[in-house]
């Protein structure tokens, strides 16, 4: 399963959008205005080393550093399970891409390259392992640092990036709400949201590649990943049959609420009393648990939409504004939407409430 997760990532990030994008939006420790994304080009990740061993990087990208004129290469890992061994699988993948950069270079590029490597991680649990050699190392003395290699990397976790903080217009954002969803008619939002976006008659290889994406990653577990749904040949036609299949999922999701609700029931009934506590514990139960997901579902629509309609009106908001947003139930948040219909300023939505200030 783990190498199926690696396998549609590399085709979703085979396109220069999704690269452009997650440098853009999620790699704050380099100065992306140094970087020319349009010159984004994919280069070969697998080296010939010593001895004829094989070395193979996910994917390895190119592009122009603008003032010096060199060449930088993106090195992406593809992680759905922890590798405590990554800082040293950094280190080997780019000592095998410098010396293949090296051996076809010629002249005053034999330098050595400019590497900067990213591991895009998909996993549930959150990522434990060493960032750098050094917490590899135990026990060694500190000068001894100076001579060896840090093995540092930049890190996407994409299940612990809060939705709040994510850019807006940006692909990588996407892949981030699809994964964190969970439920089906989130994600079929979400979707048609993207559907909208990217719209285009030039984007359809990259519709083509959510879709396949969505198809072996972001499906529940028990979801067919092969036969009708491989043979999908647009995106269209797949958020057709993720309709369809979103009508099974509903069902589902109504039995299993009411055998929870039934259960919550019998369990309330019983401490209650058998007769007066069964009928109230079975009623309460079969609507919190028929109504949980889809309130949960509503509740975070309405805060990205008002998100993204501030945004929009008033420009980047603080991280005070949308921590506020998050917080706030349905009703403070359609008080906010009805009071952005009029207000000049950003402070007249929150009613002049200095923690909303950008």
């Amino acid at each position: 399963m783990a190498a199926q997760y690696d396998i549609a990532y590399r085709r979703l990030f085979s396109h220069p959008r999704l690269v452009a994008d997650l440098l853009k939006g999620f790699v704050s420790q380099v100065p992306v205005d140094e970087l020319d994304l349009t010159s984004l080009t994919p280069v070969r990740a697998k080296f010939v080393g010593s001895a004829w061993r094989v070395f193979e990087a996910d994917q390895v990208w190119q592009l122009r550093h603008r003032p010096t004129g060199l060449p930088i290469y993106v090195q992406l890992e593809f992680q759905s399970r922890i590798d405590t061994q990554m800082p040293l699988r950094t280190v080997n993948y780019s000592v095998q891409l410098s010396m293949d950069v090296m051996r076809r270079s010629t002249g005053h590029q034999r330098g050595l390259p400019g590497i900067l490597p990213v591991v895009v991680y998909n996993g549930q649990q959150r990522w434990t392992a060493p960032r750098t050699l050094r917490e590899l190392r135990s026990g060694l003395p500190d000068w001894l640092e100076r001579f060896g290699p840090s093995g540092e990397y930049v890190l996407l976790d994409i299940h612990a990036t809060p939705l709040v903080e994510l850019p807006l217009d940006n692909t990588v954002s996407y892949v981030i709400r699809l994964e964190q969803a969970g439920q089906p008619q989130a994600m079929a939002g979400i979707l048609e949201e993207l559907r909208g976006w990217l719209s285009e008659p030039v984007d359809e290889p990259l519709r083509r590649a959510f879709y396949e994406w969505l198809v072996y990653v972001s499906l529940p577990r028990g979801t067919r990943r092969k036969g009708r749904w491989g043979r999908i040949r647009n995106f269209d036609e797949g958020l057709a049959m993720l309709a369809e299949r979103l009508k099974q999922w509903r069902q589902e999701s109504f039995e299993e609420g009411r055998r929870e609700g039934l259960q919550k029931g019998l369990k309330q009934g019983m401490e209650q009393g058998m007769k007066q506590g069964m009928k109230q514990g079975v009623k309460q139960g079969m609507k919190q648990g028929l109504e949980r997901g889809r309130a949960e579902g509503l509740l975070e629509g309405e805060r990205q939409v008002l998100l993204r309609l501030l945004q929009r009106r008033f420009g980047r908001l603080s991280r005070a504004v949308r921590q506020r947003i998050q917080q706030a139930d349905s009703a403070q948040l359609l008080q906010w939407a009805e009071r952005l219909l009029t207000a000049q300023s950003l402070p007249e939505v929150f009613d002049g409430d200095a923690s909303a200030r950008s």
